[in-house]
């Protein structure tokens, strides 16, 4: 039998008998009856896994403007064989037909030319999308032997798509406690420039969507290129903040982590945020070429939110506190490339991998890790119904 208990109706026993009276002076108290989570079932098994997340601006990959693909993907493949993502989006892709076997479907290439030569199988890609009609994309890959894709649905399809992924979780136990750990991810390349209306509203927009959608957020990833040039935009407001504390994401180096503190001013304070920006990996706009921007480490528009249940583990998955990362970033890049021995050598990934992100993309990459536990017992808190 499975046993599916809402978090919500567990609290809501505890509240009502917290603030139930009793009688005036009678010292009677009204127990709270405890939650007996089950025994674990026959023949499942004890496993922990991490699933590790990335965030990727790839630079008009696939448009020839920094060159063929055989060439980025040379690169690509030093990065992906160092980082070794199992989650992992890509923004800023030359639009491309996503039918399957279509000879510019830039994401199969990637599987068959990048992905698959590193780890033959491994590797697949959620149905991308592009009805903005946008001149870029993003996709999501993931890997097979750790993760199942259910379905893309496009929250939002302003300049370009916003789509949202539901995949679950391959747990080995699944075929005895039939109870599927879920995992979903929004994936956003907003406007750029200075200005933030636009983007205000493309966030804003997919976040009021995401609410609709869901009466409390469940195990939720919301990445990608914001754009943001510092926390008091309308649209990252709306991304941290809410009326409702369960529909309100974490951006993780400020919570969980607490290792830096609102409120953010990251491009005119580049100091204190300089492990987390990520534009740009190059000091110049014309070199290695001029697809790009220059000025180093400036800004960070690339985050990786969390929901609520990420942050607690509520429902078998967990953020690992400091695990987030600027792949490649030292804390030394502000003004100069990523493989500058001034001011200091960049010792923070081995020196191909700096070659490689410095020649791929302006951006870098940013990273977290999910901690994933086997569910043995069919128990787990009921994911919030989906709404059309």
């Amino acid at each position: 039998m499975k046993f599916i208990l809402t978090i919500f109706f567990a609290f809501a026993l505890m509240l009502f008998a917290s603030c139930t009276k009793s009688p005036k002076n009678t010292g009677v108290v009204v127990p709270v009856k405890p939650v007996v989570i089950p025994d674990p079932l026959p023949n499942t098994v004890d496993k922990t896994d991490t699933i590790n997340v990335m965030a990727y601006n790839v630079l008009k990959y696939g448009d020839g403007c920094q060159g063929n693909t055989d060439t980025l993907n040379k690169y690509l493949k030093t990065i992906i064989q160092y980082i070794r993502p199992d989650l992992f989006s890509f923004e800023k892709m030359a639009a491309f037909d996503p039918t399957p076997s279509a000879p510019f479907n830039l994401a199969e290439g990637i599987i068959n030319n990048v992905l698959n030569a590193l780890s033959p199988g491994k590797y697949a890609c959620a149905t991308p999308t592009n009805t903005a009609r946008a001149t870029n994309m993003s996709a999501l890959f993931y890997n097979k032997q750790k993760l199942a894709f259910v379905k893309t649905e496009i929250l939002e399809a302003n300049i370009t798509d916003f789509d949202l992924y539901k995949l679950y979780y391959n747990d080995p136990n699944i075929g005895i406690t039939h109870d599927t750990t879920f995992v979903y991810v929004l994936v956003n390349h907003t406007q750029s420039g200075s200005s933030s209306t636009s983007r205000d509203i493309q966030v804003r927009t997919e976040m009021q969507s995401l609410r609709s959608k869901f009466a409390y957020l469940p195990n939720l990833v919301n990445m990608g290129d914001f754009n943001t040039h510092n926390s008091y935009e309308a649209g990252y407001q709306s991304v941290i903040s809410a009326a409702d504390s369960t529909t309100q994401m974490s951006d993780p180096p400020f919570y969980p982590d607490k290792a830096i503190a609102y409120p953010a001013e990251w491009e005119s304070n580049t100091s204190l945020f300089a492990p987390y920006l990520t534009t740009t990996t190059r000091a110049l706009a014309t070199f290695p070429n001029s697809c790009g921007t220059g000025d180093g480490a400036k800004s960070w528009y690339d985050h990786i939110f969390i929901s609520p249940w990420l942050v607690k583990g509520s429902n078998y998955m967990q953020y690992i506190v400091n695990s987030y990362t600027t792949v490649g970033n030292d804390g030394h890049r502000t003004g100069v490339d990523i493989n500058s021995v001034t001011p200091v050598v960049n010792t923070s990934v081995p020196q191909p991998v700096l070659n490689a992100l410095f020649q791929f993309s302006d951006k870098y990459p940013i990273t977290i890790k999910l901690l994933v536990k086997a569910n043995r017992n069919a128990y787990s808190i009921a994911d919030p119904k989906e709404r059309n």
